[in-house]
């Protein structure tokens, strides 16, 4: 009985060490400084359709990507975009990276890692210059009932926040509307009921 306990015990351990290092949190987002909110809308523009600098994201950046595209920017209920009822976001935001492809928690600002596919990206994406980015951003949705036809208004209202803090962090971006869905629904291990709705790439040029 004894060893039974300590075995599970073993496992126990193992699995939260496993999940620990498949799991980090991202640091504060930036929230001030960069241009104005006008500015940025007078100077953004879609990445061009030419190879991306290999130079990958800081978790600093990446936060403030993600946190401007479905973030908590007031308590107890308000999000940096409109939600349909007030809901939290119904849209999720999955993150592929050189090391594999993480989903946003958007409550403790962290990504968990799905797969650790060191080769995703170049397999998510079928244009050449987006194989090269160092970041994809992945809209699904959590396939909740009655907010259906909101989605795609989610997704719009995020892809244009991330368009903005791009702009102001000095980063490229472009949405996509040729991407690999079965590749990306099989390697994130993506609901039945889940939809792609967007996928955006981001790096510098």
């Amino acid at each position: 009985m004894k060893k039974l306990v300590l075995a599970a015990l073993a496992l126990l351990l193992i699995s939260a060490a496993a999940a620990s290092a498949a799991s980090f949190l991202l640091p504060e987002p930036d929230k001030t400084g960069g241009p104005s909110a006008l500015e940025a809308i007078a100077n953004r523009a879609s990445a061009e359709q030419k190879p991306f600098e290999k130079e990958e994201l800081s978790e600093k950046e990446l936060a403030t990507i993600l946190w401007a595209a479905t973030g908590k920017n007031r308590e107890p209920k308000g999000w940096t975009v409109p939600l349909a009822m007030g809901r939290d976001p119904y849209v999720k935001l999955y993150v592929l990276l050189k090391s594999g492809g993480y989903l946003y928690n958007w409550e403790k600002g962290g990504l968990i890692e799905q797969t650790n596919e060191k080769r995703l990206i170049s397999s998510a994406v079928t244009q050449e210059f987006a194989k090269t980015a160092p970041c994809v951003v992945v809209f699904v949705t959590s396939g909740l009932m009655n907010v259906d036809e909101f989605n795609y208004i989610a997704t719009g209202a995020m892809s244009q926040n991330i368009y903005l803090a791009a702009q102001a962090l000095g980063l490229k971006t472009r949405f996509l509307a040729s991407y690999n869905k079965v590749k990306i629904e099989s390697s994130l291990a993506l609901s039945p009921v889940a939809k792609i709705t967007g996928v955006m790439v981001i790096g510098r040029q």
